[in-house]
């Protein structure tokens, strides 16, 4: 694991396309369907991480633009206002693939649950039902820390734009001064690890679902 800065919709980026699960009732067999699954769990893990990346360099920003010395102000501050406007374009594009995600999460499961349901035999249709539990239990536990993500990532987000605004018209150790001891800047951290630690979870969470469905046991 990556050591980060306690902060992570910009909703977690979770790759390009329609997100996670909304393609995965298109294949027609068991196994291509769970390659499919495995595929986009993937996909969104690399998303996830790299959304995790640009808000430690975010705050790894704004940590610098409190304490820079007069003479590196205006770098730190432009360096500062590029990552939060990185940022910002980044949730936007998350928050739609989560509402993606939400809506089709259920696709793998349904299909699976009906193929489960033809099994004759009994012993094999427990086994396979309790398989299935534990896939759904993860995907639940992804899809509940993103939503925490994504409810904080707002708040988040409007605390950086603030400090942004207000340096941006006041750059000057006075107005540094000032903004470093607010309680927005403050806010910033607090709340940012807050989003980290659900990114995290959910990335725990796609690797379990992905390992759960991969034929080699285990995400690539």
């Amino acid at each position: 694991t990556m050591n980060r800065n306690p902060i992570s919709t910009a909703f977690l980026g979770v790759g390009s396309g329609t997100l996670a699960l909304g393609l995965i009732a298109c294949a027609s067999s068991g196994p291509s369907r769970s390659a499919k699954a495995v595929e986009t769990m993937e996909e969104a893990h690399a998303g996830l991480t790299k959304v995790r990346t640009q808000i430690d360099q975010t705050l790894t920003s704004l940590g610098g633009l409190m304490n820079a010395g007069p003479e590196r102000l205006r770098p730190s501050f432009s360096k500062y206002s590029k990552d939060v406007d990185s940022l910002r374009a980044d949730a936007v594009q998350t928050k739609k693939r989560f509402q993606s995600m939400k809506t089709k999460r259920n696709d793998y499961l349904v299909a699976w649950g009906k193929e489960q349901g033809n099994v004759s035999d009994p012993e094999l249709r427990k086994l396979g039902d309790a398989r299935r539990s534990e896939v759904r239990e993860n995907l639940d536990r992804m899809i509940e820390s993103l939503t925490v993500a994504n409810e904080t990532f707002d708040p988040f987000l409007s605390n950086l734009g603030d400090i942004q605004k207000v340096l941006g018209n006041d750059l000057t150790p006075a107005g540094q001064s000032v903004v470093s001891i607010t309680k927005v800047a403050q806010g910033a951290n607090e709340k940012g690890a807050r989003v980290a630690q659900s990114i995290d979870i959910a990335l725990v969470a796609l690797s379990n679902v992905a390992g759960q469905l991969s034929s080699t046991g285990k995400m690539k």
